[in-house]
């Protein structure tokens, strides 16, 4: 009788075993998924430049159409709190003078314009091993010191034709790491027209 108890027991043993971390595995998972933000997001379609990418529902969308000598703003985006430093700004560069021109090239001569133009810059890193759109793509992280705060920026850029589509994620130091995931979303849904 005793030996039947004890084979009982170790039967109940090995079955709890098995069972219990299922379920706690389940538990865990449940409780992930029910306190993950969801976010909606909006498409965004600009046919004049052929570009179109997903984006936060909650979040301001600019259209800027701005151009500067040879390189045009054409939206921005970014978190709807009130004084945050946070945007993901879209542009094209046009290139039509200089069609050829390897990536790893403007890469470097857009790190030397930067060094140029901003305040105490400093490159944490840069590679031309990335895809953006389906294409060979460029990105640059760095910081720079503006309107007495450290920025931190991440640049992404990719060659079409005579044109480069530059994603820029510019945040302060303090907030870059808070919202990277989301433009990690959008510049993941970037797409050019064919």
């Amino acid at each position: 009788m005793k030996t039947k108890s004890i084979l009982s027991m170790l039967v109940l043993i090995v079955i709890i075993s098995y069972v219990y971390p299922t379920v706690a595995t389940k538990q865990t998972v449940f409780a992930q998924q029910a306190t993950k933000p969801t976010t909606n997001f909006l498409p965004y379609v600009n046919s004049t430049y052929g570009i179109k990418l997903q984006y936060p529902s909650s979040w301001d969308k600019e259209e800027n159409g701005t151009r500067q000598d040879t390189e045009t703003d054409v939206v921005t985006f970014s978190p709807p709190v009130v004084n945050s430093n946070a945007s993901l700004d879209i542009s094209i560069d046009n290139i039509s003078d200089e069609k050829g021109i390897p990536l790893a090239q403007y890469a470097s001569d857009s790190i030397s314009d930067l060094k140029q133009s901003l305040k105490d810059f400093k490159l944490d890193g840069s590679t031309t091993n990335n895809i953006l759109a389906g294409l060979p793509a460029y990105k640059s992280i760095y910081t720079y010191v503006g309107e007495n705060t450290i920025f931190k920026d991440m640049e992404i850029g990719v060659i079409k034709g005579d044109k480069v589509y530059i994603l820029t994620y510019e945040g302060a130091i303090n907030e870059y790491d808070k919202y990277l995931p989301i433009i990690q979303e959008l510049i993941n849904s970037f797409q050019l027209a064919k």
